[in-house]
């Protein structure tokens, strides 16, 4: 029960962004995790491993590799491990021929913390979102924290990056969407009142340390928040805004 030296090798590479880049490959784990991307795309699966006292059984019929507890705890990136684990391929981003099909985008500026990012791809998909929109210097969403934070929800999600917001929102406006907000706590749109905020717009998100780029013509669209506090945490942020969206029956 013990694993090849180049798999044990492959995997350790997997937790840097070099690795991820250079192999392609990432790693999910953790039980949930494992579970969704098997049931979301087994066809990214490329090695599956677990614990020799896990019940693989609880994956349905995925083909694990059973290998020593003390070999798995050495091998896996959290505190308290599961006992099971995947390298999945990475998904492709969306090539920039294929039109957006949301009603409106959201699009994240250098949002560097992997468990805000995370916890963004998770609501986004939890409200019924099928994109994500990233600049360079945000998490890598395959990050295996972020996946983690997730529960692998990226899996299901077309990503769509850009080098910057200049970018980004020449793309966005070359596919109709013109409405350009971007999330300020000294803003003067409420995020409960302005009435196109989800009508073929994109919503700019930073993080809570720097905030978004500038994006000229962009409406500065704040959370009320009366208790006078200064900012909140930006995926605290996100799930505000889409629950909003939500609340109005957006997703009907």
């Amino acid at each position: 029960m013990m694993l090849a030296n180049k798999n044990r090798a492959l995997i350790k590479s997997l937790y840097t962004r070099h690795g991820r880049k250079k192999h392609d490959l990432c790693v999910c784990e953790g039980l949930r995790c494992c579970r969704e991307l098997i049931s979301l795309r087994p066809d990214l699966v490329s090695l599956s491993i677990c614990s020799e006292d896990f019940d693989a059984s609880s994956l349905g019929n995925a083909p694990f590799e059973k290998i020593s507890k003390s070999e798995f705890d050495s091998l896996s990136a959290t505190v308290i491990p599961q006992g099971c684990l995947i390298v999945a391929k990475r998904p492709a981003m969306t090539a920039d021929d294929v039109p957006p099909a949301d009603p409106f985008i959201i699009a994240l500026d250098r949002v560097s913390d992997p468990g805000n990012l995370g916890t963004i791809i998770r609501t986004v998909r939890a409200v019924g979102l099928r994109e994500l929109w990233l600049t360079d210097g945000t998490a890598d969403p395959f990050n295996d924290k972020v996946i983690r934070s997730a529960l692998a929800s990226q899996f299901a999600l077309k990503m769509r990056l850009f080098p910057g917001l200049d970018e980004m929102v020449c793309e966005l406006r070359r596919f109709g969407y013109d409405r350009i907000y971007k999330t300020d706590p000294i803003g003067k749109s409420s995020c409960f009142e302005e009435k196109n905020l989800f009508t073929k717009s994109a919503i700019v998100f930073g993080s809570e340390a720097h905030g978004a780029g500038d994006v000229e013509g962009a409406v500065p669209l704040l959370i009320p928040m009366p208790g006078k506090i200064e900012s909140i945490n930006v995926a605290q942020a996100a799930t505000v805004i889409l629950f909003e969206a939500v609340r109005r029956g957006v997703f009907k």
